[in-house]
């Protein structure tokens, strides 16, 4: 596989690292030089790692492009580049559909869209793919979980659910600053809930059962858990959770 970078930001440095800590099959990976300092990181992970010296000279060299650039940039900078039908195109371009990238590329055959995030540099992270693709698949089932739909409004819901990141986190820190406040130093409680959501999403990921069963295995009849999910439900913050991510999915799919 001869693949190529254009754009070299945070995911495009997630992903070769995965690719190199994970040893994904590959004979060459060529770098736009756009970001010359994590270029030049990336450069120095394997012998097989090029920064170019310009994004067409990424083209001319790769048979596999992933397009990694900010989204409202991607036609100014993609127009100037001369595409070729050999090339297999995968997009990380968050809200650019599938026929909107074609659009930007005029040429390639191959066109799929993916959504990798950072845990794959650790071969932890969970990457979307639409339309199902042999080559996106190999390159990032072993960087995690590599979940392919060919319905894109599906893509789209799922890239909605990575908006949930932040809230994520501020669930976090909100349990640690009650935990504050309750005398708990933060470092404590920083380490403690960093550990203890660990082994939660351990349990997630090593089985298949629906979450539902899982909610009510940790619902102890009368216990703190069924308490806490009990009084949360009763102030509608999952309705809420749920509200909010239809307004992203409207907005990834150009809506608002």
């Amino acid at each position: 596989m001869r693949i190529g970078f254009i754009g070299t930001g945070a995911i495009t440095e997630a992903v070769v690292t995965g690719m190199i800590r994970c040893d994904v099959a590959f004979e060459h990976v060529a770098l736009s030089p756009r970001n010359a300092n994590t270029a030049a990181r990336l450069a120095k992970l394997d012998p097989r790692i090029e920064v170019c010296a310009s994004n067409q000279d990424v083209l001319d060299s790769s048979d596999v492009v992933c397009l990694a650039v900010l989204p409202q940039i991607a036609s100014d900078v993609l127009s100037e580049l001369a595409f070729d039908a050999r090339h297999h195109i995968i997009s990380f371009l968050a809200g650019k559909s599938l026929d909107q990238v074609r659009a930007f590329v005029r040429g390639p055959e191959k066109v799929v869209r993916a959504i990798p995030l950072p845990a794959v540099a650790a071969g932890k992270g969970s990457t979307a793919i639409c339309p199902r693709d042999d080559i996106a698949r190999a390159l990032f089932a072993p960087l995690g979980e590599a979940v392919e739909v060919d319905d894109e409004h599906q893509f789209n819901a799922l890239s909605a659910a990575t908006a949930t990141m932040a809230a994520f986190f501020a669930l976090l820190e909100e349990q640690a600053s009650w935990l504050v406040r309750q005398g708990m130093p933060y470092a404590s409680a920083r380490s403690f809930l960093s550990g203890y959501h660990v082994g939660l999403a351990h349990e997630a990921a090593s089985g298949t059962e629906p979450f539902s069963a899982m909610i009510g295995q940790a619902s102890t009849p009368g216990g703190l858990n069924e308490q806490l999910n009990r009084e949360l439900s009763e102030r509608g913050t999952y309705a809420h959770y749920a509200q909010a991510l239809d307004s992203i999915l409207r907005r990834v799919q150009g809506r608002e």
